[in-house]
């Protein structure tokens, strides 16, 4: 039987990191005399509660110093329309990984190789790193994967398994974003195992897995929980839980559970801790405001949530939300449009993804003022490109540093090899 430990956070964090490797036989055991470790954070963007807590991983950078570990590195790929050098700037992470003398391992400035996702037949780049420390069944450090607890408008959960998507290269993470998402995650992790998950539940995220800043007490809550195992998929059914859903309601746990790599069965579990105080279902789709002179025409034959469709929205949202930005556009997604109404749109428009491009320019390119193109299933930094110029938002004010440091960033990323999609 799996087990997953559920530590309540008090007042000491070190001590409940320590409690959640307690029943492993503690965090000593857990590391086996490895001295070298990788920590895969949660740090998709730089805007607040998108990432893990600053505050857990200090704590877990300063648990496993204590514990023998010499070489510390934390490492992440960022969503895209932004770049990981960025991320760890702007918020905490940075500050806490230069205080434990950690390693900060930008996967974007990486060298990458290809791998195949089993069972899926596609072909997918991973840093050359992740590969060669990971990939087999053969390793010397130790791998810890510390996701935020989040309901995701897309997957319905961010933890563990999700987490991992930000191993993959940004611009194979771009392409088949959308129905063949839970069977890529599921593929994912049966290609990268961690020895052991911790989901930082300090907060839960909810209303999607991006909130807009200006929302943002809207869409998360203190549960001040900890959760972790060595069976990521264990430790996923029992985070799910804590959010309000089964794993038969996470496509992506529900195909990981069908491959028998971990126990994706609550009653299979054991847990240590206490469930019972966690009674709420959090909402994992996005709240219901959007610019109201806004027109989104979905495609009668096909709109994948999981790419075209939520992506924008997400986008659109946080744009209108926090930056005030201008509707007065049509934006098209999907495909199996009615021919008619798209010879009479006019005035901008916005080809959300790879079928709606391929279907709708050819009638409309000679009747709309402008047209901007997001043409992969999830180009996300095309997707903020072309909505900040129609809802005339700065892209520099996205970010909370200033242009020139945002500039500098940006260069030394380039120059180290960044092959991050860049909204700019």
């Amino acid at each position: 039987m799996a087990k997953v430990a559920v530590v309540d956070v008090k007042q000491e964090l070190s001590q409940a990191v320590e409690d959640v490797f307690a029943p492993f036989g503690g965090v000593g055991q857990v590391l086996a005399g490895r001295k070298r470790a990788f920590i895969k954070v949660n740090a998709i963007d730089c805007r607040p509660e998108t990432y893990t807590s600053p505050a857990v991983l200090d704590t877990v950078l300063q648990v496993l110093r204590k514990y023998g570990v010499e070489d510390l590195n934390v490492m992440e790929n960022c969503t895209q329309g932004n770049f990981t050098r960025m991320v760890f700037a702007a918020t905490d992470l940075g500050k806490v990984c230069r205080r434990n003398k950690a390693k900060i391992i930008y996967l974007d400035e990486q060298p990458v190789a290809e791998m195949e996702l089993p069972g899926l037949g596609e072909r997918v780049r991973f840093p050359r790193l992740i590969i060669e420390e990971f990939g087999g069944q053969e390793r010397e450090a130790f791998y810890l994967n510390v996701p935020r607890l989040k309901a995701h408008s897309m997957s319905v959960v961010t933890l563990g398994t999700k987490n991992q998507l930000g191993l993959m290269d940004q611009l194979d993470r771009m392409k088949n974003h959308n129905f063949n998402l839970h069977a890529r995650l599921a593929a994912i992790a049966q290609i990268f195992r961690p020895d052991f998950t911790l989901i930082d539940g300090v907060k839960a995220v909810f209303y999607g897995h991006y909130p807009p800043a200006s929302v943002v007490d809207r869409c998360t809550e203190t549960l001040n929980v900890l959760v972790g195992g060595p069976d990521m998929l264990a430790v996923d059914t029992v985070g799910a839980r804590i959010l309000g859903y089964s794993v038969e309601e996470v496509p992506h746990l529900a195909l990981a559970r069908g491959q028998g790599w971990g126990c994706g069965r609550l009653e299979e579990i054991e847990v240590i801790g206490d469930l019972s105080r966690f009674t709420k279902k959090y909402p994992y789709h996005l709240l219901p405001e959007f610019p109201p002179d806004v027109k989104i025409i979905k495609g009668g034959e096909r709109c994948c949530p999981e790419g075209c469709e939520l992506n924008t929205k997400a986008v659109l949202q946080f744009l209108y939300l926090d930056h005030q930005g201008k509707g007065g556009f049509t934006i098209l997604m999907g495909k199996g449009f009615d021919r008619e109404q798209l010879k009479a749109l006019r005035g901008p428009v916005l080809l959300a993804g790879k079928c709606a491009a391929q279907e709708a320019l050819p009638i409309i390119q000679n009747n709309c003022s402008k047209i901007y193109t997001s043409a992969e299933c999830n180009d996300l930094a095309s997707t903020i490109k072309a909505l900040t110029k129609l809802m005339k938002v700065n892209p520099l004010k996205l970010v909370p540093v200033s242009p020139i440091r945002s500039l500098v960033l940006l260069a030394l990323a380039k120059l180290h090899g960044s092959r991050a999609r860049v909204g700019m």
